[in-house]
């Protein structure tokens, strides 16, 4: 940047932004994740999700556990039953063992899923995610 030439405005933006949770490529985590904003998973976690935002399993990532969120992004591994209020998408690399709960689902040519899909309406998934025991 140069001395008296005005900045972008994007240069200057100190608004806040939504936090992303990552849980990084080689490493592993062994619990319970809840919380309200989005997550990443490039590792290995052994536990269940509890998300009310997205939640996106990278390829290469390795899930033992359910993941209830309001969109779930598969290109990983899964172990558990996939909750989503809004969307489940099992891209290509997505090789998921256990049952798929949601309005609306997309399955790239590739994925593979061991297991059942029960369709329900966004609504009915928020209710039943808002009856969910909660991880203390």
């Amino acid at each position: 940047m140069s001395l008296g030439k005005t900045p972008s405005p994007e240069a200057i933006d100190l608004k806040p932004r939504a936090a992303l949770t990552v849980l990084a490529r080689d490493t592993a985590l062994t619990g319970e994740i809840e919380g309200s904003r989005p997550v990443r998973l490039e590792g290995v976690l052994k536990g269940s999700l509890q998300i009310k935002a997205a939640v996106d399993v990278a390829e290469g990532a390795v899930v033992h556990g359910d993941i209830h969120a309001t969109v779930i992004r598969v290109a990983g591994q899964v172990s558990g039953d996939l909750h989503a209020s809004e969307l489940v998408e099992l891209l290509a690399t997505s090789a998921v063992k256990g049952n798929v709960h949601t309005p609306a689902l997309h399955v790239i040519e590739g994925a593979t899923l061991d297991g059942q899909v029960q369709m329900h309406d966004g609504a009915a998934m928020k209710d039943q995610a808002a009856r969910a025991p909660r991880v203390k």
